[in-house]
């Protein structure tokens, strides 16, 4: 028989649930690519760098409006995006508004594993 989970929850394979986001945590969000965004613009960065990040930020911002938000994608993209940008100086304030973001929306940071 197998295990029902209440709507709405994923399960990852470390056991970790995401649970729905409300408007506050998806602000949040949006509001830690925009300045990702603009960070990125502004450094000195390879320009492929660039559009790599651009397009995770692009996949994370889909999801935002998507009606049923893939939580675990989004976290993947958040953190992938933070861990590129974490070597950079001119990111710091950056880096610190994605995790903040990923906080208050309940998600797993591991960007900063392995520093």
């Amino acid at each position: 028989m197998a295990l029902r989970r209440p709507e709405g929850l994923r399960l990852l394979s470390n056991g970790f649930k995401f649970l729905p986001m409300d408007g506050t945590q998806q602000t949040a969000i949006h509001q830690a690519l925009v300045s990702v965004q603009l960070a990125v613009t502004t450094m000195t960065f390879p320009s492929c760098d660039q559009e790599d990040l651009i397009e995770a930020i692009d996949r994370v911002e889909e999801q935002l409006h998507a009606n049923h938000p893939n939580l675990a994608l989004m976290c993947r993209f958040l953190n992938s995006i933070a861990r590129s940008l974490r070597a950079q100086p001119e990111a710091r304030d950056a880096c610190l508004l994605i995790e903040d973001a990923i906080g208050k929306a309940g998600m797993p940071s591991t960007w900063q594993s392995g520093i």
